[in-house]
């Protein structure tokens, strides 16, 4: 919408001419907003009605007029923005009925993740706990029953010359990870089970919890990869532990842990 603007620069009063030229700029800028928007002339005739009454009080119409001018401006310009408004409403509507029954992508990402872990085993260890932590903690007690052996001895037999200090004695770790004691929650989550028991107990609180448990379980398999590809570039041959620690990389790399690690 043009600026009306008259007054800039001026000293003395409008003249009875300046006027009516400005009425017929104000009033042209309502018949333009009607015709625009497709509103009825109830606001023009409300200006026409004010002018008349400013009129007869006698009232400095310089400043009537400014004011009127500021007021086209301002309906106009509000208009304009509520059209621009509810077309975008309307385009975000349309597009969303176009993408109706298909899911998005983060939708899609998430469905995925849960479809890679769901095929490892779930230790169920709470009704509200995370269902991440649940299939993680349940591929370590997988993975501590029938793959860590073979690791264990292959760590065990190099560890003094290929590792040095660098050994962790993960035997004394890997217990913590997996089920124990009358309920058979692994120790490193009871915590996280007491922290969902309690109700006074905030959302952020739990979820940071359990980022801290998800974290632990990543890092010591992690180390164990580490501890196995360092011995193996020392020149021991590797062929024997290679599915278990292709079981160990899979879980890492589904769950998506890989980034989180010690070293």
């Amino acid at each position: 919408m043009a600026v009306i603007n008259p007054f800039s620069r001026r000293k003395q009063k409008l003249s009875e001419k300046e006027i009516h030229a400005v009425l017929s700029k104000i009033r042209a800028e309502y018949d333009k907003y009607i015709v625009t928007f497709h509103k009825s002339a109830s606001l023009k005739e409300e200006f026409e009605r004010r002018y008349r009454n400013a009129r007869i009080e006698s009232r400095d119409l310089e400043s009537f007029l400014k004011e009127e001018i500021a007021a086209v401006q301002a309906i106009f310009n509000h208009q304009k923005q509520l059209k621009k408004e509810q077309m975008a409403e309307a385009e975000k509507a349309r597009l969303k009925d176009r993408r109706k029954g298909q899911p998005d992508f983060a939708d899609k990402v998430l469905e995925q993740f849960k479809k890679k872990i769901s095929a490892y085993p779930r230790l169920r260890i709470h009704p509200e706990a995370s269902y991440e932590i649940e299939h993680l903690y349940g591929a370590i007690s997988q993975f501590e029953k029938l793959y860590w052996p073979a690791l264990d001895k292959f760590i065990s037999e190099n560890r003094t010359w290929a590792l040095r200090g660098e050994f962790r004695d993960f035997n004394n770790e890997l217990w913590r990870f997996t089920p124990s004691g009358d309920k058979g929650i692994p120790i490193v989550l009871e915590k996280y089970c007491l922290l969902l028991d309690s109700p006074s107990i905030t959302l952020k609180e739990k979820s940071i919890e359990a980022q801290q448990c998800i974290k632990e379980a990543a890092f010591i398999l992690n180390d164990i990869v580490w501890s196995c590809k360092e011995i193996m570039k020392k020149g021991i041959d590797g062929a024997n532990i290679e599915k278990s620690l292709d079981f160990v990389q899979n879980i890492i790399s589904d769950f998506r842990i890989k980034e989180l690690k010690n070293r």
